[in-house]
């Protein structure tokens, strides 16, 4: 209910020019635990992935091989 104002909406990133997507899922949110909001590393995490997946995110990589940050960290 708090944030149902925001689905659907972008918020910018703050250091890259980037717009994120705002979704909700309460496969992995609980809504009675903390702020019922959590961020989204679809690239870099099992469960976001698959979140990511469901949500049509953008799946963006922002690591090199050897574990350094790409132009895409910003």
């Amino acid at each position: 209910q708090r944030y149902v104002h925001l689905i659907g909406k972008y918020a910018k990133h703050p250091f890259v020019d980037r717009r994120l997507k705002i979704v909700a899922d309460s496969k992995f949110v609980d809504p009675e635990f903390g702020t019922g909001a959590v961020k989204l590393t679809p690239a870099h995490d099992p469960n976001d992935y698959q979140m990511g997946k469901t949500h049509g995110l953008e799946f963006i990589n922002i690591l090199n091989d050897d574990g350094t940050l790409n132009a895409n960290a910003g």
